[in-house]
């Protein structure tokens, strides 16, 4: 697409009056988030699709693989073969507004919602009143009365050691260790041998795009599922009832050890689960020098020792009022949300033109097997 020249979309008065209104949101105390829960619908599944190994984006299951009982203990063979994808290379919600132009153009389906985002990003948001310590930045854009959200990643990578780049190969290791790329019933004996001595890869991955209700806050949210326990049912009600999450933690050995689990892992297991209707978590418990102790199994509903309802009613003023400050509709205006530890508050800013991550494919209807492109122009 050729070069154009643009003009602002937006005077620099109405920046400024974006900026000074109601731009910070008070975290409070849990006991001011407690009480009965906000409507949460059931999340239905609208699409899926998958990233292949060169990171080439298909509108379809192919990358799914199938929860088989993990072979072998060991979490650290292979780890001198783990492919790890570029974080470097910004990916945005590129995949997510390609799956959502696919479903609209080819389907009868016309997905919209308030909120459009990732399931990490609302997991950041529902665990915010426990983990009150951790930072987050985000990035939002309104248009056509949808709000867009991104995370600013405030990870680097250069300053993970050895030890930390290990522990978190642990977990993608135990994923290689528990699927298969059939379902149960039709995977070959040779399959079940070789997984054993695979590495992982993370450029692969299959995910889903569901939509859901939180109190008066549609939403859709895009999701990478681990693996699903047997053939994915064809009725759109049942669809997620069969998937699984993966995830490691160390074995439980101290009270000490119980309550950082209860209060940390589990409850961001639930949320990551919850959120988009998930029914089931299985879990590897290691020890310190990587191998699998135990395997065991949580079902969602019933993992909370936490008061869900403190995190769920959180979310809920919180999106309420992103709705109220995120106020200029414009593809290539972005707002800068960040979440300050040390002052237990959450601020917006208009950045204006800078940061645009929505894609101009996106608004034109278009798709692409690549990930990344032109970013949304400026309006004239």
């Amino acid at each position: 697409m050729s070069k154009r020249s643009f003009k602002t979309s937006y005077s620099e008065q109405q920046q400024k009056k974006v900026q000074t209104s109601s731009n910070t949101f008070r975290v409070e105390s849990n006991v001011k988030y407690e009480g009965s829960f906000p409507i949460y619908k059931q999340p239905q599944e609208l699409t899926c699709y998958s990233i292949d190994h060169k990171r080439h984006v298909w509108f379809d299951d192919r990358e799914m693989k199938y929860y088989y009982p993990p072979a072998g203990k060991d979490l650290n063979f292979g780890f001198d073969r783990f492919i790890q994808r570029d974080e470097s290379v910004p990916e945005h919600i590129d995949t997510l507004l390609d799956a959502l132009t696919q479903l609209n153009t080819n389907t009868d389906q016309k997905s919209t919602a308030d909120i459009i985002t990732w399931r990490g990003i609302m997991t950041k948001i529902l665990c915010t009143p426990f983990s009150r310590k951790d930072p987050w930045e985000l990035r939002a854009t309104k248009y056509n009365g949808t709000i867009y959200i991104e995370e600013q990643s405030l990870k680097n990578k250069d300053d993970e050691t050895d030890r930390m780049k290990l522990m978190s190969y642990w977990g993608y290791r135990f994923e290689t260790l528990s699927t298969v790329s059939q379902p149960p019933h039709l995977v070959k004996k040779e399959e079940l041998i070789t997984r054993e001595g695979e590495s992982a890869n993370t450029n692969v991955q299959y995910c889903i795009v569901v939509k859901t209700r939180l109190g008066n806050n549609s939403i859709i949210m895009g999701a990478e599922v681990d693996c699903c326990r047997d053939v994915k049912p064809s009725n759109p009600s049942e669809q997620l009832s069969n998937y699984v999450e993966l995830k490691t933690s160390r074995v439980i050995e101290t009270e000490r050890h119980s309550y950082s689990f209860q209060r940390y892992k589990l409850l961001k297991f639930w949320a990551q689960s919850f959120l988009v209707g998930i029914p089931r978590v299985i879990c590897g418990f290691r020890d310190d020098d990587g191998r699998i102790v135990k395997v065991e199994q949580f079902k969602t509903l019933e993992m909370p020792r936490q008061n869900p309802a403190v995190c769920l009613n959180f979310a809920d003023q919180f999106l309420d009022w992103i709705k109220q400050v995120v106020a200029v509709d414009d593809a290539a205006t972005t707002f800068a949300i960040e979440f300050k530890p040390h002052l237990q508050e959450i601020h917006i800013r208009c950045t204006g033109h800078t940061n645009v991550f929505l894609t101009q494919r996106f608004l034109d209807g278009k798709t692409q097997h690549e990930i990344g492109g032109q970013r949304a122009m400026i309006k004239e």
